[in-house]
This record gives C-alpha cells, sequence and structure tokens, in this order.
C-alpha cells in the first residue's frame, strides 16, 4: 500500500476515494482493502489510517478544481449555472459549469441568498480555481487568471426569481469590468517608457488628489495607501481598456459582449400548472357554480363549525381545496416521508395484492387512473379501526375523492414538454434553440382553448390533443379521464380556464426568447459558443444530494462531502489518471496538508457568525428607531385636541377649517385607541371632496372617516 519513502501509492489513494464514494466510512477504509484483496488472495503490506484517508478523500477534490481550472484554460467557452436553498436556517448554493462536459464546483455556504451575495460566491469560485490551479505543476505551464475566466463565460441559467435575473445582470458587469481592466493593463504594458512615465505621474497625481492632498496621503496608514493605489490604477485601467474596446471591430464586441441569460425549462413548466391551476381555482366563483370541497384542517374545521361568525369566516378563507390539495394530503397519508406516519407500507400491501404493483406516477393521474382502488383502500384503513372511524385527514381525502368539483380538477392530462427538454442526453440540447418549441407549447395552449374537444371528445388521438403528436405518456390516465366526463358537467370550463393560466404564464416565463432579444438577435454559432441546458436539474440535485448526504452522515464535514461529490461527478479518478505527473500528485498532498491547517472550515462558520451579529445589529437598530417614532407619534397623539361632538363635524363652519392632516390626526387617535394599526404604506382613506365622517356602527360611538 505504500512506496519505498513510506508514502501510500497512487493505487492505494484512488481505492480509498473510491470506497468513499461507496459510501464506507473513512476508518474502514483499510480494513475494507485489506478485507477484498485478501478475498483474492493477495497479501497486502501496510495500512491507511483515518486521518490519512481523509486527507486522500479531500485530495480528489482538489484534484478536481485542479482539473475545472485546466479544462476552462483550454476550453472556448463556458456558462454556469446555480440553485441555491436553507438547510438548518444556513444558505447553501450549489454551482455547476459547462464547458462540455458538465462540471460540479462544489455546495458552498453563503451568509444569505441576495444577489450580490451570489456574486461575490461565484468569484470566490473562480479566485479559488484560479489560485489553486496557478500554483500547482500544471498550471505553472499555462497560467489562468479571471480576465480568462471571464472571457470564456458566455451564460446564465437560473430559475426566473428576480434576484436570478439581477445576479445575471450584475455578472455581466463584472465581465465588462474585467475586460476593460484586462485590455487597459495591456495597454499600459506596451506603452513606451515616456507614455508610461507620464501615466505613472498621472496616478500619483490622482491618488494624491483622492486623499485630499499629500498631508492626508502620507497619514494614511500602509494598507490605505495600497487599497487606494489599487482604486487608482483600475480607474486607469478602465479609461484605457474601454478606449481599447472601443476600437475594435463590431463583430469582435459581439464576441466579447456575448453572455445570455435562459430560465430553467422546468421551473416554467412548473409556473405553467401554477397558473393553471390559479384560473382553474377562480374558474368556479366566476362562473357561479359550487367550488371544490374546502378541506380545513382540524383547527379551522372546529372554528367553521362551532365558532363565531367570524371565526368561521376566517376558517373558510384561509383553507383550501380543490386538485392540488388533495393531491398533497395524499401523498401524505399514502406516501409520507416520515417512515413512522402514513399508510405507505399498508398501502404498499394492499396495491400489490390487487393490481401487482406500485404506482409512482404523477399525483393526479394516479388517483383518477385507480380512484375506486384508492377508495376502497381508504374504507380499508377506517374499518381496520377499533373505532371504524377515518382521522381528519383521512376524512379530508376520502369526501374530496367522491366531490365531482374536485374530481374536474384532477382531471389533468399529461404532455411531453418534460419528455422534449429532459429526453436528450445532457449535453446536446441547447435550451438556446427551445425559441421555436415554446412557441409551439403556446400554440398547443391556443388549440385546446379554441376547441377542448381536441382532448375531451370521445374520438381524441393522441395525434392532435398531443403537443409532439405522440403516444400519451401515461394512456390510461388520459381513458381514466375519457370514461368520466359524464360525471364532470364542467369539465370543459375548467380545462379551458386552466389552459389560458397555462399560455399567460408561458408567454411570461418565456421572454427571454422575444423578438429584439438576446437570444433572438444571436448566430447558431454565438449559441453554440454559449451553450446551456435546457434544465438547471443539476445545481438543484446537488442541493438535493447534500441534504441527503448530511442526513446519512452528519457528522461529515461541508469539504469532505464536497470533495466526494465532485470527484465522483467530474470523472476526476479518470482525469488524474490521464493527465497528472508525479510532481502534481506530490502537489495534492501538500496543497490538503496546507488547507486542513488552514481550517477553512472553522473560518467559514466564523463568517457565518459574524454576519449573524451584524444582521442582528442592524436589526435591533432599526427596532430602536422604530420605537423611538412610535413614542413620538403617541406624545403627539397625547396632547391632540380631540373632537369627539358629533355636531361639531356636521357645524360646516367648522368642518371647513379642518385640513385633511388634522382628519389624519383625528384617525390615528381612534386607531390607537381601538388597537388599529396601519398596514406598511397604508394610509387613512379620506373622501377628498366632503371628507365625510359618520359613526361606525361597532365603534362604541367613535367617529371615523369613510372607508
Amino acid at each position: 500500500m505504500k512506496d519505498s519513502k513510506g508514502v501510500i501509492n497512487e493505487n492505494s489513494r484512488e481505492m480509498v476515494r473510491e470506497l468513499a464514494n461507496l459510501g464506507l466510512p473513512m476508518e474502514h477504509a483499510s480494513a475494507a482493502i485489506h478485507t477484498v484483496l485478501g478475498g483474492a488472495g493477495m497479501e497486502v503490506e501496510g495500512s491507511i489510517s483515518r486521518r490519512s484517508s481523509g486527507r486522500i478523500v479531500h485530495e480528489g477534490g482538489v484534484a478536481s478544481m485542479m482539473q475545472i481550472g485546466h479544462e476552462i484554460r483550454h476550453s472556448g467557452s463556458f456558462t454556469a449555472l446555480g440553485d441555491g436553498a436553507q438547510h438548518k436556517h444556513i444558505n447553501y448554493e450549489s454551482r455547476h459549469i459547462l464547458i462540455r462536459p458538465l462540471r460540479f464546483l462544489g455546495i458552498h455556504s453563503a451568509v444569505d441568498h441576495t444577489s450580490e451575495s451570489q456574486l461575490n460566491g461565484w468569484k470566490q469560485s473562480f479566485m479559488d480555481i484560479c489560485a489553486l490551479y496557478n500554483s500547482s505543476p500544471l498550471g505553472k505551464c499555462t497560467p489562468l487568471d479571471l480576465a480568462h475566466v471571464a472571457a470564456r463565460l458566455k451564460g446564465l441559467m437560473s430559475d426566473h426569481a428576480e434576484d436570478q435575473k439581477k445576479l445575471f445582470r450584475l455578472l455581466e458587469e463584472w465581465k465588462i469590468r474585467i475586460d476593460r481592466v484586462s485590455r487597459g493593463e495591456e495597454a499600459v504594458l506596451a506603452m513606451s517608457p515616456p507614455e508610461l512615465v507620464h501615466t505613472i505621474y498621472r496616478a500619483n497625481e490622482m491618488k494624491i488628489a483622492e486623499a485630499g492632498g499629500i498631508a492626508a496621503w502620507d497619514a494614511l496608514s500602509a494598507a490605505q495607501q495600497k487599497a487606494q493605489n489599487n482604486h487608482v490604477w483600475e480607474q486607469i485601467y478602465m479609461a484605457l481598456g474601454s478606449d481599447a474596446y472601443a476600437a475594435l471591430s463590431d463583430d469582435k464586441k459581439r464576441e466579447v459582449n456575448l453572455f445570455i441569460w435562459a430560465g430553467c425549462g422546468m421551473h416554467k413548466e412548473m409556473n405553467s400548472v401554477k397558473g393553471g391551476n390559479k384560473r382553474m381555482v377562480a374558474f368556479w366563483l366566476q362562473a357561479g357554480l359550487v367550488p371544490p370541497i374546502k378541506l380545513m384542517n382540524r383547527d379551522n374545521a372546529a372554528a367553521a363549525s362551532g365558532g363565531t361568525s367570524a371565526a368561521q369566516s376566517r376558517a373558510a378563507e384561509v383553507s383550501e381545496g380543490g386538485g392540488v390539495k388533495v393531491t398533497s394530503l395524499a401523498g401524505a397519508i399514502f406516501n409520507h416521508k416520515d417512515d413512522k406516519k402514513g399508510q405507505q407500507d399498508t398501502l404498499r400491501i394492499y396495491l400489490e395484492s390487487v393490481i401487482g404493483f406500485m404506482s409512482h406516477c404523477e399525483a393526479a393521474a394516479e388517483l383518477l387512473v385507480h380512484l375506486d382502488l384508492y377508495i376502497d383502500f381508504l374504507d380499508l384503513v377506517r374499518d381496520k379501526k377499533d373505532t371504524r372511524t377515518f382521522n381528519h385527514m383521512e376524512n379530508n381525502v376520502y369526501k374530496a375523492l367522491h366531490d365531482i368539483p374536485t374530481l374536474t380538477e384532477l382531471a389533468s392530462i399529461s404532455h411531453p414538454y418534460m419528455r422534449t427538454i429532459r429526453g436528450s442526453p445532457t449535453g446536446t440540447l441547447n435550451a438556446l434553440d427551445l425559441g421555436p418549441f415554446h412557441e409551439k407549447v403556446k400554440e398547443h395552449c391556443r388549440l385546446i382553448i379554441a376547441d377542448p374537444d381536441l382532448l375531451l371528445s370521445s374520438s381524441t388521438s393522441y395525434e392532435t390533443g398531443s403537443l409532439d403528436g405522440k403516444p400519451w405518456e401515461r394512456p390510461e390516465a388520459v381513458y381514466a379521464v375519457l370514461r368520466r366526463i359524464p360525471q364532470l358537467p364542467h369539465i370543459r370550463g375548467a380545462l379551458v380556464a386552466f389552459f389560458e393560466g397555462a399560455l399567460e404564464t408561458w408567454e411570461r416565463f418565456t421572454s427571454e426568447f422575444a423578438p429584439g432579444g438576446k437570444i433572438a438577435q444571436t448566430t447558431a454559432a454565438e449559441r453554440e459558443l454559449a451553450f446551456i441546458l435546457p434544465t438547471n436539474d443539476p445545481s438543484e440535485g446537488g442541493v438535493g444530494g447534500f441534504r441527503i448526504e448530511t442526513r446519512q452522515s452528519p457528522n461529515k464535514s461541508l469539504t469532505t462531502i464536497n470533495a466526494q461529490m465532485m470527484y465522483k461527478q467530474n470523472g476526476t479518478a479518470t482525469w488524474m489518471r490521464e493527465t497528472l505527473a508525479p510532481e502534481d500528485h506530490a502537489f495534492l498532498r501538500k496543497a490538503v496538508r496546507a488547507a486542513d491547517e488552514a481550517g477553512l472550515g472553522r473560518k467559514m462558520r466564523e463568517e457565518q457568525a459574524e454576519n449573524d451579529k451584524r444582521v442582528v445589529a442592524e436589526k435591533r437598530e432599526k427596532d430602536a428607531v422604530r420605537v423611538e417614532k412610535v413614542a413620538a407619534a403617541n406624545a403627539v397623539l397625547d396632547g391632540l385636541e380631540l373632537k369627539l361632538d358629533e355636531d361639531w363635524w356636521k357645524n360646516s363652519d367648522n368642518s371647513k377649517k379642518v385640513t385633511v392632516a388634522q382628519i389624519d390626526m383625528q384617525l390615528a387617535w381612534h386607531r390607537r385607541s381601538e388597537g388599529l394599526q396601519l398596514q406598511k404604506g397604508e394610509k387613512p382613506v379620506i373622501p377628498k371632496k366632503t371628507r365625510e365622517v359618520w359613526r361606525r356602527p361597532d365603534s362604541g360611538g367613535t367617529m371615523v372617516a369613510a372607508q
């Protein structure tokens, strides 16, 4: 297992990393190697400690970063994709880049989820890759800097949230700045000696002037002077670089500026369903029809049956019903994520006895296809109990499965959008080429709205009803709907409403393909250069994989998790065998020891703690300011001359003297006395002409302005 100098050889190190990827705890790596090779009749000499095994795993992560740096340096372009989520109240960012193939940059903790923090996270990842790669023997031959990285970054894939669109704008600004500064540096290096002397003289003049004079400059600390120097020289580089950029040809400028955003296809599909469901929920009331039954929780149900009129109204207002709600409740009963809750084992045994398999298809389609079976199963669950009664959630689902409006909402039709954007091998379908496809999706929605019988008639066919004219994703779901149409008198209206909402959402969430936009103006070659995956699945899957790993191995550090995930997903083992020389392996061992001694994980936790303290201090300061304002306002109200006499207000001579501001103050006093508060940004509504005031029936005689 070791060479003559006592260093663990590369074959053994690779075995340790592969065993770690299989989930083997590091303390068992050495014993596993002895056991397996011993079983194969081979004698194994030496052993590997737990600490060495951990460092060997970390070497895989460092090697993966070297690999990414090497591939960026020798690539023509790449695009970025990322996603963020909270885990145990800490923000984490998952980052990938598509160099063709896809490369995972790891999961990184973040102090918050603002666009600025995400930008800093991307910049830090790029700087870390450059620094590590350049310090390695491999990188010293072909160094990589941020100018190379920014020039090759051509696109961003994300979800459609506003913070992601802002992140795209910030990344674009960063790319431009890096490009201009880099061109400015090249311009300075190309200067003649007299030009260089003049530029240095100008920089000195600028830094002294900005400091406030030579005395002020001399008073600065060495660190402050260095920061000021860097700031001034960046300004000079920017000016020179902007001139150099302006001298480029139009084609070269297009190449330099190429940076495109595309939204995740799965988020488009998900939001189209949300938009369709929202319109379908509104359809019942707009058409004057009885909506799906409300599926109240236990507390709201109690309030609705025996509470005050206000409590009953509130319970009905906050409770939901319909297809989405019943599928959520059904999931909690039939397939709860907590093994100790739900009926998943009982259901599996029941379905195996009836239909022979357990379906994992879409919840709505599943409930419709096997509706009678699920109703019979709930009957079995009820009658199996000593009390012969449902619990509250079971009763809700049972009622919903007998409710015609709810079944109408469940009657969703499978469509091949996901099949198209997920059906191609990774790296073969470019999101930037999907503009015509999304137009086809919208046109299909319009066709269904105009003629719902394309899906609902007895002669419906996938050739005309399906988006791509291919067989239904799940034919039995379609046939289940068609079979139940006589029982669903309002399905046409609900279906049209759903597709109207979906169409409206598709229009909004495909704006990046709009005529005249960035994507529409690109050439085929530019779209290939800025190749973007059609979905953000890898980054979202990265966050999910991290959560699973932390549940299975709660004591495993983020550094170790990243090392294992990056090594495995990036195919680093093959790259190491094909690319690295002995001196590169020696560098990896040295780099991991240095990182281990530096305690980078502890530093990240300290940064998070400092940020938490800063956020709390800012909030406390705002709270103190708010308390002061409230106290000042109360002091004014305490000294207010109240006008409580109704006759006084009815006297036209008096009312003409009152200003709107004075009426606002009177109202503020009454609101305070009744415990009422204006919502943020809300102002009392005062009639502009008459400023009419009357006694509210339930106010106990208090005068209030007309609302």
